[in-house]
Order: structure tokens, then sequence, then C-alpha cells
């Protein structure tokens, strides 16, 4: 039994030499290795990821893709308008209690339970007597106030003239929040973008410094194994 299985061996072995000598000099057989790219240890970023870690907090999809040089900016922006829009909305209910205290000491206003159109309606009349006879003169019988819940009256016309001043300031003020949230829409989609184009960038840049290997594997005139290495450097 042991006589048969060195038997084969040598047959074997044999056999294999044989085909190794019929191998030309240097000659390297592709196996189809997979090549293998060194990309400065970088990793590819999503563009997708940029865009809506950005549209989410402007700069952050930039800082994602390491370019928080240019996303602090978008991140410094958004700061600046959400305390605009803070200041805007503080400025405008801090004149409305203005006005309502003042409605309530010069004008015999009861504040509780009355809606922005009443605040608005009485800084134009004197007081309720001339708005419902002139509501009355236009049949508009539904727009006519109760004389005991909706009661104001001014003294003199620069009372009038004053409160109309503050509540004027205080809806100036709550009309202007509409252009920092705006721009504050704006800066988010712009930033979004801007962090998406970047990865793209990013990603090209990282593809076009990229280091191929392409192993073989062969054999030498002394029919020696080897693994034969070539590199591939894009620029």
């Amino acid at each position: 039994m042991i006589n048969r299985l060195c038997l084969i061996s040598v047959i074997f072995m044999n056999s294999l030499f044989g085909q190794i000598k019929n191998l030309p000099e240097r000659n390297y057989i592709d196996h189809n290795f997979q090549k293998i790219s060194l990309i400065n240890e970088n990793v590819e970023k999503s563009k997708t990821l940029a865009f809506f870690m950005s549209l989410l907090v402007p700069g952050l999809g930039e800082y994602y893709i390491n370019r928080f040089d240019i996303g602090k900016y978008f991140l410094i922006s958004e700061g600046g308008l959400w305390l605009s829009l803070y200041g805007f909305d503080y400025y405008g209910r801090f004149q409305k209690n203005n006005y309502i205290n003042y409605a309530k000491v010069n004008g015999n206003v009861i504040t509780n339970g009355k809606d922005d159109n009443y605040w608005a309606i009485i800084g134009s009349y004197m007081n309720i007597y001339d708005y419902n006879n002139e509501k009355l003169l236009n049949r508009q019988f539904h727009l006519v106030y109760n004389e005991n819940s909706h009661y104001w009256y001014w003294s003199t016309n620069e009372e009038r003239k004053k409160y109309r001043s503050l509540w004027l300031s205080s809806e100036s003020a709550f009309n202007n929040k509409q252009f920092p949230i705006a721009l504050i829409i704006i800066n988010h989609f712009a930033s979004a973008i801007n962090a998406a184009i970047l990865a793209g960038k990013y990603n090209a840049k990282n593809e076009q410094e990229s280091i191929q290997i392409f192993p073989q594997l062969g054999f030498d005139e002394f029919y020696n194994p080897q693994v034969k290495l070539s590199f591939l450097k894009n620029f």
C-alpha cells in the first residue's frame, strides 16, 4: 500500500515539473486578482448624506466632508438670522404689551378677551360710539361692538395717535419676522447644495489621486514562484 502511494507521488511530481518546464521564462499568469486602491486614507463621501446634513443644520454637511472652512460661514449666518428672528419677535411682543397697557390706562379698555382685529380698530376711532355709528350707517350690523365688553374712549387725538404708533411698531416687528424666516430657509438649501457639490469634488479629487495595485502570480527562470505588483498612479 505504501509502495503504491509513493509511486503515485512520483508520477504527480514528474507531471508537475514537466508543466513548469514548458512555461516561458518569467511568464506571469494573471489570476484576475482584484485591484486594490489606496486613496490616501480618505473614504468616499456621500453627496446625499452631505446634502441632508446641511439641510438640517447649515455647515454640518461641509464639516462631514472636511470643508468646515466654508461651512462655518453658513453656520454663522444661521446663528445671526435666528438672533434677528428672536429680536423681531421679542420687540413685537414688548410693544404689544406697551400698547395694551396704554389702552387700558388711557382708553379705559377692558383688555381680556380681545382679538387682534379689535386692537387694530381702536387706533383708528376716537371711541366705540364713532365706530358703531359708522357700522350702523353702512348696515354692517354684525360688526357692531358691545359697549359694555368692548368699550374704549380716547380723551384726545394725541392719545389715539400715541396708541396707534405703539401698535404699528409692534405689527411692523411681527411682519419683519418673515424676512429672517425666508433667509433661514434659503441658507439651509444653499448650504445643502454647496455640501453636495463639495462632496462630489472631494470624491473626484480622491479618485484622481488614488494608487491602484494589480497583483499577478508567476514563476522566474528558476521556476520559483513570484508575485508581481503593478502600481498605477492617477494624477
